[in-house]
């Protein structure tokens, strides 16, 4: 676990203290996410429009959720993913896909656009700061169902909103920098659906045990992958959103004299032209009833 992460979720008593000391800062982020989430004019679009997202930093399943719901409507709805790309080297609305296919690199459109642009039951994928702009885009392109990903705090767009709750929730429930909280945990009530982490939605992942591989991952919470790092001769975590380089991870199998890198598909989509041998971690998500009734209910009301 990194230090953020014990800060954020096992802080012992320094980062305690840290946290406290930080109070001011936090109190006024908040002030700040709670003006810009309010004070905006709403904007209704005449489609289905879904978003996911969390009050906390990421990690919760934005992107699997999304892609456990558009298969759901693979054979009856076209659906669009759009978010802001994070971490991408490219500025302002950027079609990533449409009519099956990709237009651009994962450097243009981010690790997670990318991995919803390999999936086959999304129709297209819209990278965009601005989400209504990339919400028009997706209906000029005959979008008939939009998913957002982590757009919780853009609240002046109508939608059904869908709030992920971890499983494992921060120590404390402040917000930035002194807890991991994007906004005060009050606005856990303006969710159309909280869905709970084994309460609403459960995950799963798996991969076979491989001596001569070595797992690397550059996600938000590499602990959620704890019970695969016996499987691997050795393990490296990286930043999220991490940008790898073909030589350092040609250094990494030769140290371990390992030829086999272990990752997850959102890793992997960063390094696939990189012609290394690798071995994915399957990751699933399996909606529970509750869930889908609540999201199929919603759509159905725009027939």
């Amino acid at each position: 676990m990194s230090w953020l992460d014990r800060y954020f979720f096992e802080p012992n008593l320094a980062q305690k203290m840290l946290a406290f000391a930080l109070l001011p800062f936090s109190f006024l982020y908040a002030l700040i996410a709670i003006l810009n989430a309010n004070f905006r004019k709403k904007i209704s679009f005449n489609v289905p429009i879904i978003s996911v997202g969390n009050l906390t930093l990421g990690g919760n399943g934005k992107t699997p959720i999304c892609k456990a719901i558009a298969k759901l409507f693979k054979d009856t709805k076209r659906v669009f993913i759009v978010l802001r790309g994070y971490k991408r080297k490219s500025k302002g609305l950027v079609v990533v896909k449409s009519e099956g296919k990709i237009h651009c690199d994962v450097a243009i459109s981010g690790d997670e656009a990318m991995e919803y642009a390999l999936n086959e039951a999304i129709s297209g994928v819209i990278v965009s700061e601005d989400r209504t702009k990339g919400i028009k885009e997706a209906l000029n392109l005959k979008a008939s169902l939009i998913l957002l990903d982590d757009a919780f705090s853009k609240r002046h767009i109508e939608k059904f909103e869908i709030l992920l709750e971890s499983a494992r929730k921060p120590y404390f429930s402040f917000v930035l920098p002194s807890g991991a909280y994007r906004l005060p945990t009050c606005f856990a009530k303006r969710a159309d659906f909280v869905a709970v982490e084994n309460e609403h939605f459960a995950r799963h992942s798996y991969v076979k045990e491989n001596p001569k591989a070595v797992l690397i991952t550059a996600i938000a919470k590499p602990f959620r992958l704890y019970e695969h790092f016996i499987k691997a001769r050795a393990c490296y975590f990286f930043a999220d959103h991490y940008e790898f380089k073909k030589s350092e991870l040609e250094a990494l199998l030769k140290k371990h004299n390992c030829d086999t890198v272990m990752l997850t598909f959102k890793d992997f989509v960063k390094i696939k032209e990189f012609g290394l041998k690798t071995q994915l971690i399957e990751l699933d998500i399996e909606l529970r009833e509750d869930f889908k009734k609540a999201i199929l209910s919603y759509v159905e009301n725009f027939k």
